[in-house]
């Protein structure tokens, strides 16, 4: 067990708070993924509302760190690892609003990436669930999310390909811009599980 985790009810409620900013991620891209996979306008529309929701979780967070005179986590650690999950929801409003820009149909490429991004998802939330009494399967998690990354880059690579393959070279740049934001939501993905680990290593 981690050393500086102690039962008491204000440092648990930060491990509770990430776990719930980790949903909201989860729930967001879910709904991405539907989305791409049924191009329903209404479940775009839950993507932009997740964002928002995963604002106001993080704003909990924040506060609750500027109220707390001692953190389980270093505060800047805590800080930066709730941004990267942000962040992750950030890509996936961003993608939806230039879809809708761009006036382009989500394609079998972006419902392949979707589905691992949602993936990495669920595993994050083990992770961040694992932290306070588990921290072994919490970085075992961890670095299968980190894993998944490169999955996301492989498809996305593969999907430019493809595409360089068409004529219209309008509609390339456009779906490029969205395999561009796909792959950076894997990117800082990765990155939260980075914020995890050194997490891990500074408290064991």
């Amino acid at each position: 067990m981690i050393k500086f985790f102690k039962k008491n009810k204000k440092q648990d409620s930060f491990f509770d708070m990430l776990t719930r900013q980790a949903r909201i991620v989860r729930n967001g891209m879910k709904l991405l993924h539907e989305y791409c996979l049924y191009k329903d306008e209404e479940t775009a529309d839950e993507v932009i509302k997740a964002e928002l929701e995963g604002d106001m979780a993080r704003r909990v967070l924040i506060d609750e760190i500027d109220k707390t005179f001692i953190t389980p986590i270093d505060r800047e650690d805590l800080f930066k690892l709730s941004s990267n999950l942000d962040e992750v929801l950030d890509y996936a409003k961003t993608s939806v609003d230039e879809i809708r820009l761009f006036g382009i149909t989500p394609n079998e490429e972006m419902v392949e990436v979707t589905a691992v991004l949602l993936n990495m998802t669920e595993h994050i939330i083990l992770a961040i669930s694992h932290m306070e009494k588990n921290p072994s399967i919490a970085e075992d998690e961890a670095i299968y999310v980190k894993g998944l990354e490169n999955q996301v880059g492989t498809l996305t690579v593969k999907a430019l390909a493809a595409l360089f393959d068409a004529d219209d070279f309008n509609m390339i740049f456009k779906y490029r811009e969205i395999y561009r934001h796909l792959n950076r939501t894997a990117d800082v993905a990765d990155l939260a599980m980075d914020s995890l680990l050194r997490i891990l290593v500074k408290h064991t």
